[in-house]
């Protein structure tokens, strides 16, 4: 190892073979067309537990190993305890000299064997992913050097090896002059971290192939040694054309080709056969193309891009992804409606975009390059364009930049899911990237080519999508209507840090209202930590130098998978179906069914529907509809509504996959729309009582109890409170309740929260978090129906005017056990828009049992409710717990007419209802447990939290995104809501 060539950016290589399309050759026709490269006798996998050391410093390496530990590869060393990770976003975790990194610069050496028992055949050694360079030895002869960690790296050995036993011993650094260019936002790890195998092979054989597919013709190259090469294509196991190559090359006319989409993966495999080797190639025939409007057309069918950004993470393995954790996301990314993945920030394995061949996705396939720290390396945040300073236009760095944008474009060329290239990440702009363009333009006319940060030069560029990150709606409103014939293109959108994003539907509003706006990929798939003893931690928890906190758990899945509100809501918005109610009739409803497929029918599916009237099932049906994608049509349903109900009326349509998949078992839900009906709502007559209400008070408290002292409500008449709800003498609340505003910050507050709550020695918030409720009266009355208790008050935060004045009348009509609230409150004209606002009770722990007639079943609030309906549903105050890894609020439902809550032993709770509608939470934690504490397993239960509110606002996705939108905040200055409690 020389410290000069990792800290030279000319030195890019050493011994590696030059860069080919990804396959695995086999040694017959079936098992080339079955495709499992570990059942080729010319592929070994060497994965396994290999001799590891790690040495802090790389010249603490000694010349000779005498004693060895161990390691799984692939694996992180960070996440075996070599190291602690680190996680950092934008910052690099080491001074900003490129190409110099520090000398402390950690080294893991590893070391395995490979048998070798011919060798008249060719071995090539296959590294696909070792962050971030390394040496390769054979038999204790340096033979090979790369970087680029997301990158194939591949070596012919056949000259260092003997027969029997070859020793393999793997040099890997921590940092590289090309780590500079590695600055993503996930956990920094170092390692050999993807598959390596060998390959033994013919002397002579094939060295690469390209493909190209329209829907019609196939045209192939192949580059290999004088020979026959003999070109076969199969429509599964049957061989339907078959063609010698010839100079290199030979074109298939296949005019009945079936069509590849991302909805309909259809797939071919091209067989070559030569010099003893069967080498498959999935072909998929689709055509790309962009139409005058801007419009994104595959196969001439205009598609949306619903898409996900997708980094390689698991909480133990760190950036480790088998096979079967790449099928895990995929299959789940199929049952949440997505499309399409963007490989951010670098190219994934390419087992990878195989299966997204495979099971149908469009991907935009990402150069391993990004550079957004060096906008802070002089502390002032700035993205330099063809700034000499930055690696993107210095000339040291163009072929460091080039190289990576050809390594990916040459190993993918060949897959039908790739329909755009990515030329890198937040990296600034210069001539190198104009090159990188150029050459991938050059190479590759037929794909689409995108990069983020061009749309800073603000002048033309020869990118073919106009790409952004973040947008704000009206700048979005204004790209939609802008005269341009490029596609618009969100690479990152919908930030889904914790509890979010709740803004998903009115973005897709906008995708489908303008044509150029083709989609976006939601910022991203899954959270980013580290498991270790039961625990999640994120960034600053390993006590890095520099830190970007929790900012890595932003996934819109939780790191074990587990799908999320934030999760469904996506499913919902970008469903493949839309129903609008066009009639209700006496005896029928009509209704305008919409498939929103580009491709398929929707005579595939079941399309269930399912009347409720007031939380029950009325009646229900199946219908099988014969109708193709894009298309419209109205549907009658043979129900007879009633002329009245109590709480709500609502059909609920859902469609079904009628056969099982890969992904999905047969009936898998993967659409429901819910439509209230219009029934009028006569709330349902209460039963009264001949008892009256009886009045005795003290200095500090007044108590209304019924005749025989069985029920009882109690107020405090200094601070206006209700202090007691007792049942035979047992107070149902542990503490009185009270209104309040605040609610635990999610991550999408991280910014607004400042302007609300008092954190640190801040003074630019209203202090919500640090409130004072004075009572500024306290009075009651008896009249002709009851009695009527009447408190005036206000609350403020410390060391500010009031935030909100209050009356709050609590009636009790005689012969009804239930307590009457109703709330009016003016809020100061200058304040910020609130949190919520509502009321809080504090139940026992042993109040665990709910049920609610509201939207659910999950957390939903009210920009994130697509995925959720109205209807009756029971649960417990456990399961209503969200566990974001950042503790924030969670929990809460909309559209909320009743709710009980009772202790399972006892039966004993406390019932709420409205006429109108609140929102309701309930949760073993309290706010303050929630706002105070940083991380999920510090937690500590206390009672039973209960909130019935007027209004909460909206999630949105300001954590990094655009602030949350007016309509979606409680921005109003005054307000009125009620609802009626009692004992159970």
């Amino acid at each position: 190892m020389n410290s000069r060539e990792w800290q030279d950016p000319h030195f890019l290589e050493k011994g590696r073979e030059k860069e080919r399309a990804y396959y695995v050759p086999f040694e017959n026709t079936e098992k080339a067309l079955a495709g499992e490269r570990e059942k080729s006798g010319e592929f070994h996998l060497l994965n396994g537990i290999w001799d590891f050391n790690y040495y802090p410093a790389y010249y603490e390496v000694p010349e000779e190993i005498t004693e060895w530990g161990k390691i799984p590869v692939p694996s992180n060393w960070q996440m075996e305890g070599f190291e602690p990770p680190c996680y950092t976003n934008v910052n690099y975790p080491y001074p900003v000299d490129p190409p110099y990194v520090p000398d402390e610069n950690p080294c893991g050496v590893y070391r395995t064997w490979l048998d070798c028992t011919d060798l008249t055949k060719k071995t090539y050694l296959v590294f696909e992913g070792v962050n971030p360079c390394f040496y390769l030895c054979i038999n204790g002869q340096e033979i090979g050097y790369s970087q680029c960690s997301h990158c194939t790296a591949e070596f012919d050995v056949t000259p260092y090896l003997h027969e029997g036993k070859n020793e393999i011993v793997v040099k890997v650094l921590k940092w590289c002059d090309g780590s500079y260019m590695e600055d993503q936002d996930f956990f920094r790890m170092t390692g050999i971290f993807r598959d390596v195998y060998a390959l033994t092979r013919p002397a002579e054989h094939v060295q690469d192939v390209e493909v190209h597919a329209d829907l019609t013709e196939l045209s192939v190259k192949v580059t290999a040694p004088e020979g026959e090469v003999t070109a076969c294509l199969y429509d599964g196991a049957e061989c339907i054309r078959k063609q010698t190559i010839v100079d290199g090359k030979t074109v298939f006319s296949v005019p009945d080709a079936k069509a590849w989409s991302a909805e309909v993966p259809n797939l071919y495999t091209l067989v070559l056969e030569g010099f003893g080797e069967y080498i498959p190639v999935p072909v998929g025939f689709r055509t790309i193309a962009i139409s005058p409007k801007g419009e994104l057309l595959i196969n001439g069918v205009s598609v949306q891009l619903k898409g996900v950004n997708h980094h390689d993470t698991d909480p133990v393995k760190g950036h480790v992804m088998s096979l079967e954790d790449i099928r895990k996301d995929l299959y789940l990314m199929k049952k949440l409606n997505i499309n399409t993945v963007r490989t951010s920030h670098y190219p994934p394995a390419p087992e990878f975009i195989r299966e997204c061949d495979r099971l149908g996705f469009y991907v935009v396939d990402e150069a391993d390059i990004e550079m957004h720290g060096f906008v802070t390396r002089e502390t002032l945040w700035s993205y330099h364009m063809y700034d000499r300073t930055w690696p993107t236009d210095h000339p040291d760095w163009g072929e460091a930049l080039m190289e990576r944008m050809r390594r990916m474009v040459e190993r993918d060329k060949n897959s039908c899911s790739v329909i755009m290239w990515s030329i890198g990440n937040e990296s600034g702009y210069g001539c190198h990237y104009d090159d990188m363009c150029r050459w991938t333009k050059q190479r590759d006319p037929e794909r689409l080519i995108h990069y983020e940060r061009a749309n800073m030069l603000n002048t033309p560029t020869m990118y073919d999508v106009e790409s952004h990150m973040y947008r704000e709606f009206s700048d979005l409103i204004a790209d939609g209507e802008k005269d341009d014939s490029r596609p618009l293109f969100l690479c990152e959108y919908a930030h889904s840090m914790g509890n979010g994003p709740g803004d998903l539907n009115d973005y897709q509003e906008l995708f489908d209202k303008y044509p150029r706006l083709i989609g976006g990929c939601i910022w991203e798939w899954a959270d980013h930590t580290v498991l270790k003893d039961g625990k999640y931690y994120y960034g600053g928890d390993f006590g890095e130098l520099t830190d970007d906190n929790n900012f890595c758990v932003d996934g819109l899945v939780f790191a074990n998978r587990e799908v999320k509100a934030g999760s469904l809501e996506a499913k919902a918005v970008f469903q493949p179906f839309r129903a609008e109610l066009k009639e209700a009739g006496e005896n029928e409803l009509r209704v305008e069914i919409w498939n929103r497929h580009y491709v398929t029918d929707l005579k595939n599916y079941d399309l269930k529907w399912t009347l409720e009237l007031d939380g029950i099932q009325n009646a229900t049906g199946t219908l099988n509809l014969d109708l193709p994608a894009g298309e419209k049509t109205v549907i009658t349903l043979p129900v007879a509504l009633p002329k009245t109900c109590t709480l709500g009326a609502y059909v609920t349509l859902t469609l079904h996959q009628k056969e099982a998949t890969e992904w999905a078992e047969a009936g898998y839900e993967i659409a429901m729309v819910q439509k209230k009906l219009p029934v009028e709502i006569v709330p349902a007559e209460r039963s009264v009582s001949e008892g009256i209400w009886k009045v005795s008070e003290d200095r500090l408290s007044l108590t209304v109890a019924d005749e025989t002292a069985s029920l009882a409500y109690t107020f405090h008449k200094v601070h206006g409170t209700l202090t007691g709800i007792l049942k035979n003498g047992k107070n149902l609340l542990v503490s009185p309740a009270h209104l309040d505003v605040w609610r635990a910050p999610t991550d999408n507050d991280r910014h607004i929260k400042m302007n609300w709550g008092l954190f640190g020695d801040n003074l630019s918030g209203w202090n919500m978090n640090r409130l004072f409720d004075k009572c500024y009266s306290f009075t009651w009355k008896e009249t002709e129906k009851g009695i009527e208790i009447l408190s005036e008050g206000s609350l403020a935060g410390v060391s500010r005017s009031p935030l909100l004045h209050y009356e709050i009348v609590s009636r009790l009509d005689h012969g009804d056990p239930e307590l009457h609230v109703s709330v009016h409150a003016k809020v100061h004209p200058k304040a910020i828009w609130l949190p919520r606002f509502g009321y809080e009770f504090t139940l026992p722990t042993a109040v665990e049992e709910v049920e609610y007639y509201g939207m659910g079943p999950g957390e939903n609030y009210q920009d994130l409710c697509h995925h959720a309906k109205v209807g009756r549903f029971t649960t417990s105050v456990t399961e209503e717990y969200v566990p974001y890894i950042m503790p924030q609020e969670n929990g809460n439902h909309t559209h909320v007419k009743e709710v009980s809550l009772t202790d399972p032993a006892t039966g004993s709770g406390i019932a709420f209802r409205t006429e109108g509608e609140v929102e309701f939470q309930t949760s073993h934690y309290t706010k303050e447990e929630l706002t105070e504490k940083d991380h999920s397993y510090k937690l500590e239960p206390s009672n039973t939290n209960v909130r019935i509110d007027y209004r909460v606002s909206g999630i949105g996705s300001a954590s990094c995104g655009p602030d949350l939108d007016p309509k979606y905040r409680l921005s109003e200055k005054e307000f009125s809501y009620g609802f009626s409690l009692k004992a159970i």
